[in-house]
């Protein structure tokens, strides 16, 4: 039994040593923990009071022979000081312990002592008709030295206690039948002395101390923490923090390994039946110089902590993210993340590249943020999302950019142009993606990024360079360019005045620029440029309003650069209407500036 004892207190000190060696990293988990507890490593460097109790079965082990070791009950209360810094746990203080150890010796036969008595040679016989019982009472103080870990709501302590016994009591149970004979009658009948009433036959009862020596035992306990409810309470009403009481329950064992029998005090049988009945079990040869003590049972323990330490910057929770192509299903490798919280006075991006799996590793705090999503061959989209505080593993698709598909053709004839297509940023105006179109197919696709305001500028020979912005990409687009042709007229589009006045608007930038760039390109050109308007209002205004506008046009190409002599300017009011004045559609028709080469 004793080499089993020994083997459970080994094995549980490994089991400490490996709880305090564990990791203080959170399990990434499904379920969200609503309460915060002591167990789970929130806090560091907390000291606390320790009170404890605990009740079992308790025995001093020994090697009688014909012995039946029933052992006995006992308890223990303490008061000391715990440690604690996230998974370790150091315990240590004094603690009283009582229990009791009951013994059942069974004589096999009688015990004979021969004397001399009165010139006659004699034997007495003692037997034991019931067995002999022995309770013993212990009261010891120990000063328990105890290490462990915890994990969740786990905890175990292992460690040695230093014992000095402070009584020993023994109590002592039997019926004693002592017999006589003599061995020198001559009478076979006088020899049974029994028969002559030379016979005792009677229970006692005998009490008396013993004394024992230091004990020192292997301990252990396990157990779990069980003020969860308690923690609830309070941390609904205190912030979350942690409750000052902390309260546990575990099963524990104390073994002892040194022997605490004193010196022997000899033989059980004395010549006498007074000196027999003054002997304890353990303080005779029948406990053959061993006694180890055993405990084990249940314990309960409160903690206060003494201390309010500001819990530690809480880890932040993994996000895991994994970024697939909507269409294939496909992983998206080197794809720009972005996380910014929604929260905050100063967010603070986060910003990563997807690997070739398409995953990326981010250690961001819970909370809500603003995720996107950015890659040169897909559309950026942007997405809210809930950061748990146990971490998250997430799937998110892009979907890819669609591909830019255009025809080049003459303005004038329809035909399908070779021509030189360049895509510019029209935020620097840097060149993006260049194509190009042959007189055969007319035809160019490619891909071009979706978030940034493109450009389209299109040459071809003998035809007049075109620039506009690109609206959204995808599907089919047809461009014409107006063939390089003398007196051919040439009708300025997405040309912008204010109503009644002269003043050029911002969003004819594009259209200036493109007819800059065709002078700039073609510098042994000459063009002459015609304002006109609708047929409300004067003659006479309608004529001013024309050359006004007409002239601004002018003055802005001169700004740009180009020379005086190369620009005419005039006006025709509303005396050359292209269409019907009978509508609006008509009118702004008719409201129009156009050029023509000179």
């Amino acid at each position: 039994m004793k080499k089993i004892l020994y083997y459970i207190v080994m094995i549980a000190l490994v089991g400490s040593q490996t709880l305090m060696a564990a990791p203080a990293k959170k399990k990434t988990s499904s379920k969200k923990n609503t309460t915060t507890k002591t167990w789970k490593g929130a806090t560091r460097n907390i000291h606390h009071v320790a009170m404890w109790g605990g009740v079992g079965y308790s025995g001093l082990l020994n090697q009688y022979d014909n012995n039946k070791f029933v052992g006995g009950g006992g308890g223990l209360i303490g008061v000391g000081y715990e440690y604690r810094y996230d998974h370790f746990i150091l315990n240590a203080g004094p603690e009283l312990r009582l229990f009791s150890s009951m013994d059942k010796i069974t004589f096999p036969a009688p015990y004979d002592v021969t004397m001399m008595a009165e010139g006659y040679n004699q034997t007495k016989h003692y037997i034991f008709s019931d067995p002999l019982k022995e309770n013993h009472t212990v009261g010891q103080i120990m000063l328990p030295i105890m290490l462990g870990g915890r994990w969740k709501e786990v905890y175990f302590l292992a460690g040695a206690k230093i014992g000095y016994t402070l009584f020993g009591t023994y109590k002592q149970k039997g019926a004693l039948t002592t017999t006589i004979t003599d061995n020198m009658a001559y009478d076979p009948d006088w020899m049974d002395m029994p028969n002559h009433s030379a016979i005792t036959d009677a229970a006692y009862t005998i009490k008396g101390a013993n004394k024992y020596g230091i004990d020192i035992a292997l301990s252990a306990e396990v157990g779990v923490n069980i003020n969860s409810f308690l923690d609830k309470q309070w941390n609904e009403s205190n912030d979350k923090r942690e409750h000052p009481w902390h309260l546990r329950a575990a099963i524990f064992m104390d073994y002892g390994l040194m022997n605490m029998a004193q010196a022997q005090m000899g033989e059980m049988a004395m010549p006498n039946e007074q000196q027999m009945q003054t002997r304890s079990l353990h303080a005779s040869n029948w406990a053959n110089g061993r006694l180890n003590s055993l405990m084990v049972g249940v314990k309960f323990t409160a903690l206060l902590q003494m201390n309010t330490p500001q819990p530690p910057k809480p880890k932040k929770p993994t996000m895991v993210l994994y970024l697939t192509d909507n269409q294939t299903d496909k992983a998206i490798a080197s794809a720009t993340v972005q996380i910014t919280p929604q929260q905050g006075k100063k967010p603070k991006t986060t910003k990563k590249t997807t690997n070739k799996k398409g995953m990326l590793v981010a250690k961001i705090s819970a909370g809500q943020y603003h995720m996107q999503l950015s890659h040169p061959d897909y559309i950026a989209t942007i997405h809210d999302y809930q950061h748990p505080e146990w971490g998250d593993t997430i799937t998110l698709t892009m979907q890819p950019r669609p591909d830019f598909e255009f025809y080049v053709r003459d303005a004038k004839t329809d035909q399908l142009l070779a021509a030189e297509v360049t895509f510019i940023n029209a935020n620097n105006e840097t060149a993006v993606a260049t194509a190009k179109t042959d007189s055969i197919t007319g035809y160019a696709k490619l891909r071009l990024p979706i978030n940034t305001p493109i450009r389209i500028r299109i040459e071809a020979q003998d035809h007049l360079t075109i620039t506009q912005t690109v609206g959204d990409i995808g599907g089919e687009e047809i461009y014409r360019l107006e063939p390089i042709e003398k007196k051919r007229v040439i009708i300025l589009h997405n040309l912008f005045f204010a109503t009644n006045e002269t003043t050029i608007l911002p969003e004819s930038e594009p259209a200036m620029q493109n007819l800059y760039e065709l002078l700039t390109e073609n510098p042994e050109i000459r063009i002459r440029i015609t304002g006109h308007t609708d047929n409300v209002g004067s003659d006479r205004a309608n004529q001013k309003l024309s050359e006004g506008r007409a002239n601004s046009v002018r003055d802005n190409l001169i700004k740009r650069g180009i020379s005086a002599d190369r620009i005419e300017a005039e006006g025709k009011g509303e005396t050359q209407p292209i269409t019907t004045n009978d509508t609006e559609e008509g009118r702004a028709q008719n409201r129009r500036v156009e050029f023509v080469i000179l």
